[in-house]
């Protein structure tokens, strides 16, 4: 996220870094690493994932834990974690298959601090986009987005390399997964579409599935 391109669209007071001191966090697609350096910071011991190898050798040599790998498969043990950050990093993957790896890697109670593209963000580049390369990667996002919510498939290539959230889709992840969600943190909107979605989730005990209106567990 560019601080000056989205000024005004940014929650300032949401905070990625905010687990307790000693917790085991994970941060997936860590980039250049300044959530782990935040989360050193607080005291916890933050673990990193990014598919980039020249960025996971840097970190290492600073003396991070980092992993290679990709979100839909993190190389990492199961619920080994007390707390997961990802950070504007479903838009770039098979986010179904993302949140299901969260539930595999992360321990009951564990807390999820995400914060995802919604099609405000790609609407406000279709209409105000700097150039033509801007629009039409604005376009092939929205309609990505579209056809993932109709068909769970990503389209094929370069076109389905990106994707929006929406609020209703993750909410079926959620429930699917056996997380719930503590916290919607308001985010501002361009043209009634949220731009950024900031969710607060807590890792369920157990799966909890919705069959006929009811609500039913099953052993996590």
């Amino acid at each position: 996220m560019v601080q000056s391109e989205w000024q005004g669209y940014i929650l300032d007071e949401f905070r990625l870094a905010e687990f307790p001191p000693g917790a085991r966090v994970l941060d997936v697609g860590c980039g250049a690493g300044e959530q782990l350096k935040l989360l050193r910071a607080a005291g916890c011991e933050p673990v990193g994932v990014d598919p980039a190898g020249p960025t996971v050798a840097r970190l290492v040599s600073e003396g991070f834990d980092v992993r290679a790998g990709v979100a839909e498969q993190l190389p990492v043990e199961d619920r080994s974690f007390d707390g997961l950050v990802c950070k504007v990093v479903l838009p770039y993957t098979d986010e179904r298959r993302a949140i299901a790896e969260w539930r595999r890697v992360l321990r009951p109670g564990a807390q999820v601090r995400a914060i995802y593209h919604g099609a405000g963000y790609y609407l406000r580049y279709l209409t105000e986009g700097p150039a033509v390369v801007n629009r039409l990667y604005a376009a092939r996002s929205l309609a990505n987005g579209w056809w993932y919510a109709i068909s769970g498939r990503r389209m094929p290539g370069w076109v389905g390399d990106t994707l929006y959230q929406s609020a209703a889709r993750l909410a079926r992840y959620y429930r699917e997964f056996g997380f719930a969600l503590e916290r919607a943190s308001p985010s501002p909107t361009y043209r009634g579409k949220p731009v950024f979605i900031y969710h607060t989730l807590l890792r369920l005990g157990q799966a909890c599935l919705v069959i006929g209106g009811a609500v039913c567990a099953t052993q996590a």
